[in-house]
């Protein structure tokens, strides 16, 4: 959900909170399935949560965020698949051995791990027959400022001998300044089939979230709010891992 806002006054802007809520909790990862799979493929087989790779050191959420992300699917993978065996990537590495690490070229940091035969071998044979394997492929930041200015109505009671008590209203000026921060994310998940070493399901998801913070004032632009930090990685792949893996043929 969004930050909190922040204002130099204990003044808020409704509107533009209401507006951007409904917009951040409406949208939805996008996701293109393209898969061999039959309807009925995987039941009865064993499936597990391979690994996950960055594409790039600017890509590459941390290790913690990692560790979260692989987590979370074998989380999914264990909910979609409640009648077949299922492995996270934590057991199928303590059976077969984890995959290689990827390590980025120049300085040497690590971006996840590498999907290799010899993994997809040493899976197999321990009676795996589909692995889950995720890539990050986009991973950026986008920060944004506005400012603008909204009216609203007051209205107050006056009173005069001739007409009595009777309604006024009148018109306030506002002053409103936003700061935003963006994350937009491009995650590949592959089912790969251990007996030959490819993949036979594919799905692509995108998804964007914006976290805001905002300061307004009756009598000029008030100063700019604290930029707010942007949404976590892990955070927003979780439900696209979620969508993603609910498309899965049981």
């Amino acid at each position: 959900m969004l930050n909190a806002f922040f204002t130099m006054k204990p003044l808020m802007c409704p509107l533009l909170f209401v507006m951007t809520l409904m917009a951040s909790c409406s949208s939805k990862p996008t996701l293109v399935v393209t898969s061999s799979l039959g309807r009925h493929a995987l039941k009865g087989r064993t499936l597990a949560v391979g690994g996950f790779t960055a594409s790039d050191v600017m890509t590459y959420p941390g290790q913690t965020a990692e560790a979260a992300i692989v987590e979370d699917a074998g989380t999914a993978l264990l909910h979609r698949f409640k009648h077949s065996r299922v492995m996270t990537a934590e057991a199928a590495w303590a059976a077969a051995g984890p995959p290689p690490t990827k390590i980025n070229t120049g300085v040497p940091i690590p971006l996840g791990h590498k999907l290799t035969l010899d993994f997809i071998r040493r899976t197999r044979a321990q009676g795996l027959d589909y692995l889950l394997w995720i890539d990050l492929m986009e991973n950026s930041v986008e920060k944004a400022s506005k400012q603008w200015q909204s009216t609203r109505s007051t209205s107050s009671t006056s009173s005069s001998r001739r007409r009595g008590s009777f309604p006024t209203r009148s018109t306030v000026t506002e002053y409103n300044r936003s700061e935003g921060a963006g994350r937009s994310l491009g995650v590949a998940y592959s089912l790969v089939d251990t007996s030959s070493g490819k993949p036979v399901w594919r799905a692509e998801s995108r998804f964007s979230r914006e976290n805001v913070n905002c300061s307004r004032s009756s009598s000029g632009y008030p100063a700019p709010p604290r930029v707010p930090l942007p949404p976590e990685e892990s955070v927003l792949i979780r439900r696209m891992t979620t969508m993603a893996i609910a498309e899965l043929p049981k």
